[in-house]
């Protein structure tokens, strides 16, 4: 029987079927269906309800983690009215918004995440804009999103911002799901 070096110390014997095939498995699944299912580190912050206008923050997310980094796996816009949106890579303390606790995908883990989230019904105020690293746009009383399949990454102390760029003034939401693996692990 042969061993198959799997780069972690943690080698396996190799088999074959009854008809030469060689048995193995795979991990297929998405890796924040992962996160979730092993280790309890998938989330999603829920931004609801909020008024906005043209060029104010609706949505703020930072990792607030020294040991993981926060993969963004996709960003949900619902809106009242047809908005553009840009999505930034900020810096600074946000202030002013409405503290948003996200919500661990896993209902049988109790795992805080490691992030500040702030809904911007009241303007969150307080960031630079680094970067622009998204724009959206989603049309009136519709629901889109903005995939990133977690190439989106935050390090320790990254934020990203969500801005109503375009638009008339109107309720809107969003859901920004995300996880978390190790520094290195990925």
């Amino acid at each position: 029987m042969a061993t198959i070096e799997d780069g972690k110390g943690k080698n396996g014997k190799a088999s074959v079927s009854s008809v030469q095939r060689l048995n193995v498995s795979s991990k297929t699944a998405p890796r924040m269906f992962y996160a979730s299912r092993d280790f309890g580190l998938a989330y999603n912050a829920v931004y609801d309800n909020i008024t906005s206008a043209a060029g104010e923050y609706t949505a703020y997310l930072k990792n607030t983690s020294s040991t993981r980094n926060m993969f963004i796996n996709h960003i949900e816009f619902h809106s009242a009215e047809s908005v553009k949106w840009k999505i930034w890579h900020v810096s600074g303390t946000a202030a002013s918004g409405e503290t948003v606790t996200p919500t661990e995908t896993n209902l049988s883990k109790n795992i805080p995440a490691e992030a500040i989230a702030m809904a911007g019904d009241t303007a969150i105020t307080g960031l630079t804009n680094i970067a622009q690293v998204g724009t959206h746009r989603s049309e009136a009383f519709g629901d889109s999103e903005m995939d990133w399949s977690g190439a989106l990454i935050l390090g320790p102390g990254d934020a990203i911002a969500v801005e109503y760029d375009t638009g008339t003034s109107g309720l809107c939401s969003h859901d920004i799901f995300f996880w978390y693996e190790g520094l290195g692990d990925s």
